[in-house]
């Protein structure tokens, strides 16, 4: 698998010197990474898609600073993994506005990098299992199990009913069961596949998700009750 890594630095010299480093960690650990450079944060955000895996974000940067770059990139973006990069240690703490999962202070040397970099790579791992590409109008867009609250089938068409909005898909339930179910998903009927952490409320043979009343069909009730009673580590009855 090829993992899509930006750095956004406007520094030329260490923009390069990150570049180099990943791809010194790529070699080393049997990895591949696709690596963008962008001068500043506004030609980064210009027309973004969320195609990338990590992003490395500096934060003193012109025309727009890291810190704001990086609030509007959560708007766009909610699943990319963000590392800061700064000589301003002072700014870094407040990652957490951002859900930055670190920041790497210069100069940056590579001991450094690869310890805080290793944490994102073990996240991609665990989340390349997971995730979901859909084919968009515009390219694709990869989904997180997070972030999708159910997903529909009609016909040949899966639709995709999540935080950013709905995608909808040529493909079968079958294979959207088998990425899904194990990560805590359950079928209330044949037409809809549930993720039961945004389940809301169950009312005799509905089901509310994200505010979405979905039909529970009698066949599926007593799996699907026995699924959501089980991820909420409850009791369920005889």
């Amino acid at each position: 698998m090829i993992y899509k890594i930006a750095i956004v630095e406007d520094d030329k010299r260490q923009a390069e010197q990150l570049k180099g480093y990943l791809l010194r960690y790529a070699a080393e650990c049997g990895m591949s990474f696709e690596v963008k450079l962008f001068s500043n944060a506004v030609v980064f955000l210009d027309n973004y898609a969320a195609e990338h895996d990590v992003v490395f974000m500096d934060i003193k940067m012109p025309y727009l600073n890291g810190i704001a770059a990086a609030h509007k990139l959560r708007e766009l973006d909610k699943n990319v993994l963000l590392f800061f990069i700064t000589s301003l240690t002072q700014y870094a703490v407040r990652g957490y506005e951002v859900d930055a999962l670190n920041y790497i202070v210069k100069p940056v040397e590579y001991e450094e990098f690869a310890l805080k970099f290793k944490k994102a790579v073990d996240r991609l791992r665990v989340r390349g299992d997971a995730e979901l590409l859909i084919a968009t109008d515009s390219g694709y867009k990869k989904l997180s199990p997070s972030s999708i609250y159910y997903v529909e089938v009609r016909g040949h068409y899966c639709t995709y009913h999540t935080d950013e909005g709905e995608y909808k898909q040529y493909q079968t339930i079958k294979s959207v069961c088998e990425k899904l179910e194990p990560q805590g998903f359950a079928r209330c009927n044949n037409c809809y596949l549930v993720n039961l952490g945004h389940v809301g409320a169950v009312d005799g043979f509905t089901v509310t998700v994200n505010g979405d009343v979905l039909q529970i069909s009698h066949p599926r009730k007593k799996e699907f009750m026995g699924k959501l009673v089980a991820r909420f580590g409850g009791k369920g009855s005889n």
